[in-house]
């Protein structure tokens, strides 16, 4: 087979990007077709693209030490436990890690959708992978039909490119519902960087700010210095302000929380869990009243301490 250089000139707003052409350097209109692979999976099996033929896929890259791709598992676990092996799948390529890293990674995040294994990177440069995470969305032709480069906010950002690409697919919704303005808040207990374990319903009788954040994002990190000025400024330690990190090892929430001074709870979300389970991505902050009910849900970054000010004043 003649090795191709591609060349995608691609659309879909600012968050999914569509395949509009390929360049092929012996046919100029040549057809996309998504690169044939063969690799293996953490668990040995063989597995090669073709398999697939027939069905929508969404292949993903990504490599251990990369917060963004961290970030996005649990969307991706959520996705893939909704949708049918029938129907659709769900194919993810580290790049080379270690095959027992990838191992231990896998199992100490409960991750039960396939991951195979691309040890010296040739997959990844044949598709010209220049960061991670990449995803790509192949049709059952074979035929690469968009990709975003960056990880997804939230599975509801996943669900609705995997719906564009593929409008007959079906994806069962979960049962639960996304917790929104006047529903309890979900409870949860998770430890902060200092070891101590937080509940969020033990806060009952105080206003609680808990916020989502990764630190790939960087409005998120534009966010801390603001909790620390309300931090600081709290009469009677209300309101309570958690942060909550999504999917990251305790060395990477250590060092930024160190480097910004921050002194407000920090909690470890390192399975993505909690975060998923409140289904809005990162940054997003609710304000949770004293009887553990939200009142309000900001869905992106604060542009100042004073913004913060205006959101507990709701509760005035």
């Amino acid at each position: 087979m003649k090795k191709r250089k591609w060349h995608l000139i691609v659309f879909f707003g600012l968050a999914l990007i569509l395949v509009w052409s390929v360049v092929a350097c012996t046919k100029p209109k040549d057809t996309p077709y998504a690169p044939e692979f063969t690799l293996q999976t953490i668990k040995g099996e063989t597995v090669s693209l073709s398999d697939f033929r027939g069905k929508p896929i969404m292949l993903n890259f990504w490599q251990i030490n990369c917060p963004a791709c961290q970030f996005q598992m649990p969307f991706t676990q959520a996705v893939y436990d909704e949708l049918s092996n029938e129907t659709a799948v769900i194919l993810t390529i580290n790049i080379g890690d270690r095959p027992s890293a990838v191992q231990d990674f896998v199992a100490s995040r409960g991750i039960t959708y396939p991951v195979l294994l691309d040890r010296q990177g040739e997959v990844a440069q044949t598709y010209g992978i220049p960061g991670v995470p990449m995803t790509f969305f192949i049709d059952g032709a074979g035929i690469i039909k968009a990709y975003k480069i960056g990880a997804f906010k939230s599975r509801e950002e996943m669900e609705t490119a995997f719906k564009s690409v593929f409008p007959s697919l079906i994806i069962n919704p979960k049962t639960e519902t996304s917790p929104e303005i006047g529903s309890l808040a979900p409870d949860f207990t998770l430890q902060t960087i200092n070891g101590q374990n937080i509940t969020l319903s033990e806060f009952r009788g105080k206003t609680v700010l808990l916020n989502f954040w990764v630190s790939s994002c960087a409005a998120c990190i534009d966010d801390l210095p603001y909790f620390q000025i309300a931090f600081d400024g709290q009469a009677n330690e209300e309101p309570v302000i958690l942060a909550t990190n999504c999917g990251e090892s305790s060395q990477t929430v250590h060092s930024i929380v160190d480097d910004m001074e921050l002194t407000f709870p920090v909690l470890l979300d390192p399975e993505g869990r909690t975060c998923t389970e409140y289904k809005h991505g990162a940054p997003t902050t609710f304000l949770i009243d004293s009887k553990g009910i939200i009142r309000a849900i900001k869905d992106d970054a604060f542009e100042s301490p004073g913004e913060i000010e205006s959101m507990l004043d709701f509760l005035q």
